[in-house]
């Protein structure tokens, strides 16, 4: 027996989840396309005159203000700001400005080391949410997956790529806690009445609406290759989130 196809037995409900599920995590890029626009706009100022200007770690202050109130204007957000591909900055070979919010309510800037063959080395190139923007110009959410750091906390890290006249300089990004991000996402499944998941490309469950399922856990296959849901429908296409309802067996 075929499994089912995607979008196979799509009804209102599920389709009204879906564009709700979809909103949501559009409306977490729009933050990130704006700070996105703002990075080019300061680099684009600093570099007006490419005789005599460069593009300095320096220069990435002014957009501080823009990063906290990224933060403090979207609660899931456990941290957020700029990853540079190498050469952007004059004044180091890579650059990693990222900003977490303290439960004082204050932002601490996490520090890395970027020093490329070193044994603590972050070597951000090597983070699927960064490589699929280098790679492929688009945007990507990574997870959930635990946060090392954290170590309790799930969590998925939207990426956004920041480009000019063709030209990448690197992404916009954020870390979303999943627990907090679950006001928007739950209330789509919950209004479904029928098992219903949130999965992402690589068979990890995002939310449910049935407590066999938990945040994280990896299906054994994913939806739509066999007969395990009723429906299967995307949600956000080019990130590969898909909607599944309808448990069979």
């Amino acid at each position: 027996m075929n499994g089912p196809d995607v979008n196979a037995g799509v009804d209102g409900a599920g389709a009204d989840a879906a564009a709700a599920l979809a909103r949501a995590a559009n409306e977490l890029f729009g933050v990130l396309e704006r700070l996105s626009d703002r990075f080019v706009d300061v680099w684009s100022s600093a570099t007006a005159d490419l005789q005599s200007s460069e593009f300095l770690t320096s220069d990435i202050a002014a957009l501080r203000p823009d990063v906290f109130a990224a933060i403090d204007a979207n609660p899931a957000f456990e941290s957020a700001g700029f990853v540079l591909v190498e050469g952007v900055v004059a004044d180091g070979p890579r650059c990693l400005e990222w900003w977490h919010r303290e439960p004082s309510g204050d932002h601490d800037r996490i520090g890395f080391n970027l020093e490329p063959g070193t044994p603590d080395c972050y070597d951000y190139y090597d983070k699927e949410w960064f490589a699929a923007a280098v790679s492929g110009g688009s945007r990507f959410v990574s997870g959930p997956l635990i946060d090392l750091p954290c170590a309790d906390v799930y969590i998925l890290t939207f990426s956004q790529p920041i480009a000019v006249s063709g030209r990448l300089l690197g992404v916009a990004g954020a870390d979303v806690a999943v627990s907090r991000f679950e006001h928007r996402i739950l209330p789509p499944l919950r209004n479904l009445p029928r098992p219903s998941l949130l999965v992402n490309s690589e068979r990890r469950v995002i939310a449910s609406n049935d407590a066999r399922f938990t945040t994280g856990e990896k299906l054994p296959t994913l939806p739509g290759v066999d007969d395990s849901w009723s429906t299967v429908q995307p949600v956000t296409p080019d990130l590969g989130w898909v909607l599944a309802s309808g448990l069979v067996g």
